[in-house]
């Protein structure tokens, strides 16, 4: 290049070499700068990939994504679910779990097979391919349970079962106005009272509230075959042992006591005019009081249930009695006691008697007992 006139070159002076060594340099430069802008483009392009990734998976939808565990996964996990959460945020979750590779391929598989993800807790496991963790979606790994506490009364059985997802109509039509004939079992009882089973049970998705409670009946159809209890005997031992559920919650020997107390007072020996009297049959009438007793007016109900007024067992059982009470009632103690009091509730303690005098004094102990609960 010639220079205009009152120019002059930064170049002109320099020898060949160093012309040369000059020129390199500018190469590096530009190599170097080179260099720079791509490391800025690599690193914010991938901060900005990784950072859309975890606002919910655009990426995978602009640029592809698919990738894919293999099989029904390793080890459980527990993941909860919240309401109202899209298979989009499920699937994220799922990904920073590390049940699934890639919410790609899920979501795909989610809307093959139109799914509707429940919302509460889902047991998965770790590096599932995403058609596995579909199908644990819809057929869950281990179905979630319902146990029905032994003791409890049909109303309690059926909040239970509400509470674990069954719907209350469903419920109602189930239970309400059934006897165990409508179960299969050919035991004459006024309800199911009684005959609902308590134990644990799988609440597969597939299975109805009428199959709950058919299963809850062929459950207590087997206990009575296993027992040795005959249909026809069937009622009045459930009956008897629903009183002992409740009058006595404590150890063997005192059920078996009450179940001789409540055999002898309905004797032709009885000493109540073959009442039982019993505050437990008023308490399922009219729900049970914070201190375990019964009003005048509730023990004058016309109830069938009313063991005050009416002579001999209930019509039915009054809850679903444990095996041990069962067990009471099918062999109750020796003995001539008539009369029975649970002297410490707190702690069971339970004094019986021959005589009503006798009686008397175990009651004095229980109302002592109740004074200083109450101040």
């Amino acid at each position: 290049m010639i220079p205009f006139p009152g120019e002059f070159s930064e170049d002109e002076g320099l020898s060949r070499a160093e012309l040369k060594a000059k020129k390199r340099r500018r190469m590096m430069r530009k190599r170097r700068t080179t260099v720079i802008v791509l490391i800025c483009v690599l690193v914010f392009g991938l901060g900005g990939f990784f950072g859309i990734r975890a606002a919910g998976g655009v990426v995978d939808d602009l640029f592809g994504g698919g990738a894919d565990y293999e099989g029904n996964g390793t080890s459980e996990v527990t993941l909860e679910i919240q309401p109202g959460s899209s298979a989009r945020s499920v699937a994220n979750q799922f990904v920073e779990e590390g049940v699934i590779k890639d919410s790609k391929p899920f979501l795909k598989e989610v809307e093959r097979r139109n799914v509707t993800i429940q919302a509460g807790p889902v047991i998965m496991r770790k590096e599932m391919s995403s058609k596995a963790a579909v199908d644990a979606l819809v057929n869950p790994i281990k179905p979630p349970k319902m146990t029905i506490a032994e003791g409890r009364k049909i109303e309690q059985i059926k909040a239970t079962m509400i509470e674990s997802g069954m719907q209350p109509d469903a419920v109602d039509k189930a239970i309400d106005d059934k006897t165990p004939k409508d179960y299969g079992l050919d035991v004459d009882a006024p309800s199911l009272e009684g005959y609902l089973y308590p134990a644990t049970y799988d609440l597969d998705k597939a299975k109805t509230a009428e199959d709950i409670v058919k299963e809850m009946v062929a459950k207590t159809k087997l206990e009575l075959e296993t027992a040795g209890i005959a249909n026809k005997d069937a009622n009045r031992i459930l009956t008897l042992a629903s009183l002992v559920e409740v009058e006595s919650p404590g150890d063997e020997e005192t059920r078996k006591k009450v179940a001789r107390v409540f055999l002898n007072r309905i004797s032709d020996k009885s000493q109540t005019g073959q009442l039982l009297q019993s505050d437990a049959t008023v308490a399922y009438i009219f729900g049970a009081r914070a201190d375990l007793t019964t009003t005048k007016e509730e023990r004058n109900s016309d109830s069938p249930y009313n063991t005050y007024k009416k002579k001999g067992l209930p019509p039915g059982p009054i809850n679903s009695p444990s095996a041990g009470a069962v067990d009471a009632a099918l062999n109750p103690a020796d003995g001539t006691w008539q009369f029975f009091v649970a002297t410490n509730p707190d702690t069971g303690e339970t004094k019986f008697a021959n005589t009503y005098s006798e009686h008397q004094k175990n009651v004095e102990e229980y109302r002592k007992w109740l004074r200083e609960k109450n101040g």
